[in-house]
């Protein structure tokens, strides 16, 4: 199991979590690096719903930001089932890019996912073609550019999930636990406050795992 939320009551998160099935022994591997390690790691209720979400959406481009070590590209790679669909991930840390393209070797995916080095508001306008399906899952005190940088690249239809807008409820209260964390949470309402007035868009925002934004472009 993750951490616990710090907004949705334990015994829920417990609940959800307990109706999760069974994780591979691969993915059961990554959680336990990534909870020794402080890497980020999507919660397993909201791997599970990002996967519901393909399913429904039938999505087959799609576009990560933040991969991580590989546990969420595995996840959503794993939802395409006879579908011919492909993943482009971004991750800046050149270790955990390393050690993704590691771990989507052994889940057996590299011919479905093409993992990138470097800083996502340098690489999204090099990218070639449209999305039908955006992760977002990286520096929240980026959160804003990010979308403004990779906005134009989401197909009609398309959707949108963000990961981390609650921030441990930071972002509710407006409220943080230290000076340094003011920029990343006014950031974060900031890209909140960009979706619910955007007009292109139509989002909700679901308390799921530390807070996800859903957004379908009009």
């Amino acid at each position: 199991m993750s951490c616990l939320s710090e907004v949705i009551p334990d015994h829920v998160v417990e609940f959800i979590q307990g109706m999760l099935p069974e994780r591979t022994a691969l993915m059961q591997r990554i959680e336990a690096e990534c909870r020794a390690e402080y890497i980020p790691l999507v919660e397993p209720e909201v791997g599970q719903f990002l996967q519901v979400l393909l399913n429904i959406k039938k999505a087959v481009r799609i576009l990560e930001i933040g991969t991580g070590i590989g546990y969420s590209s595995i996840l959503l790679a794993s939802s395409f089932g006879t579908l011919k669909g492909h993943i482009t991930t971004i991750e800046i840390d050149r270790d955990r890019y390393a050690r993704a393209c590691d771990n989507i070797r052994e889940a057996g995916l590299a011919e479905l996912i093409t993992p990138l080095c470097g800083d996502a508001n340098e690489v999204i306008p090099s990218l070639v073609g449209t999305f039908d399906f955006v992760f977002m899952d990286a520096a929240k005190g980026q959160y804003p550019e990010f979308f403004l940088k990779f906005w134009p690249y989401l197909e009609p239809g398309g959707l949108i999930v963000i990961d981390n807008i609650f921030l441990n409820g930071w972002v509710i209260d407006m409220t943080w636990p230290e000076r340094r964390k003011k920029t990343m949470v006014c950031r974060v309402r900031e890209l909140l406050e960009m979706l619910k007035k955007h007009e292109g868009l139509l989002t909700s925002i679901m308390p799921l795992g530390d807070g996800l934004a859903v957004s379908v472009r009009r």
